[in-house]
């Protein structure tokens, strides 16, 4: 398996960064947030939506999958993970270094598990697919 090595640290740290706060708080609402254009926007608000256990979040998280930095789908699939648990997110079977129709198939899966295990919110946030 080959990695680029920004990955490589990211993979490293990103244990001890799931349950650290930001240093620097950015403007705007968690959702907002994970759909900036921004990837160390979109990071920063995927590891405060998992330390939050943000349940309203959970559609947006799942567009992150997608997300065309690599670093955002790591991070987003972490928070997912510590959101719904570890046997979820295993059993779904998303990776965040698997071939884009691999990922497709598993982002499927995870939009088809929040639909049969969430309610909707009162305002639902709009998702779109950052680049």
């Amino acid at each position: 398996m080959r990695y680029r090595a920004g990955t490589i640290c990211v993979l490293f740290l990103a244990a001890g960064m799931l349950g650290c706060q930001a240093s620097t708080p950015v403007a705007g609402t968690l959702a907002e947030r994970l759909q900036s254009e921004d990837p160390a926007v979109r990071i920063q608000a995927a590891v405060e939506a998992g330390n939050a256990r943000d349940k309203n979040v959970l559609p947006l998280l799942v567009d992150r999958l997608s997300d065309t930095d690599q670093d955002v789908r790591f991070f987003a699939g972490m928070a997912l993970e510590k959101i719904v648990g570890a046997e979820v997110a295993q059993a779904i079977g998303w990776r965040f270094y698997d071939p884009p129709e691999r990922r497709d198939q598993a982002i499927q899966r995870w939009r088809q598990w929040i639909r049969e295990h969430t309610r909707p919110a009162a305002s639902e946030p709009t998702t779109t697919q950052a680049s």
